[in-house]
């Protein structure tokens, strides 16, 4: 078994898995996806031995076993479409469940403007929201939300919330470290980086051994971690 199947097998689940522990049939779990309701698969391994992702695009995976790959929270979600298309929300199912989306990311938001990082473009000094920028987030979110981004870089992408959390740490620590570069600081900000690197290190995924290259992980995490030099002298 390659490490590309040892990764998907230990943080993901194949279409098999995903239909037999959601009790839903491919045909279901196809038009849930086409009409935009749950999450598209994070990865799909092609019989031609490449892996395909919204965020890397096409790598080659010799050896891989074919398939498309969901994280687990995708049983999460597929019952919140459910409840939303069982509950009446009929053609506007899509516009339903992007509310609600749209509703516990923005109140995430505006939790960790508070208590983590400064969304300037999205809150006033006050904590009160910007339209524009909260919905230029929120929009966003939404989409990766659908072509299996989160699902691939977020650890535990089970409510908006979690999500958002990742995604702000992710924010304040490329702002903070100049998206990695920047690599001395006095003793404190040393100590400061390095509790932000661990929490944004337990939010983030891993990432598949074909990705890591390339990924934010190594860059915030491994690489800065291991650069980090103090100088009493850093501002």
């Amino acid at each position: 078994m390659t490490e590309l199947n040892n990764y998907l097998e230990k943080y993901f689940l194949n279409e098999v898995q995903l239909t037999h522990a959601g009790d839903v049939h491919s045909d279901e779990l196809d038009v849930l996806i086409h009409d935009r309701l749950v999450p598209a698969p994070s990865y799909v391994v092609t019989k031609s031995g490449t892996l395909c992702s919204f965020v890397f695009g096409e790598m080659a995976a010799p050896g891989a076993t074919p398939g498309r790959y969901f994280p687990r929270s995708q049983l999460i979600w597929i019952d919140r479409a459910r409840h939303a298309i069982a509950y009446g929300a009929g053609e506007n199912t899509e516009a339903s469940l992007k509310a609600q989306f749209t509703i516990n990311f923005a109140t995430a938001l505006a939790t960790l403007n508070l208590s983590t990082w400064r969304l300037s473009d999205s809150f006033n000094d006050d904590g009160a929201p910007i339209d524009v920028g909260i919905r230029v987030r929120t929009n966003t979110a939404w989409e990766y939300f659908l072509n299996g981004t989160f699902g691939l870089c977020v650890a535990n992408p089970i409510s908006e919330a979690h999500i958002a959390y990742k995604e702000v740490l992710q924010e304040k620590l490329t702002q903070i470290s100049d998206n990695g570069s920047k690599t001395t600081y006095s003793p404190h900000q040393a100590q400061a980086i390095q509790e932000l690197i661990d929490a944004y290190a337990a939010t983030a995924m891993p990432f598949s051994p074909i990705e890591y290259a390339s990924s934010s992980r190594k860059r915030l995490v491994e690489d800065l971690r291991a650069n980090i030099r103090i100088s009493a002298a850093a501002a």
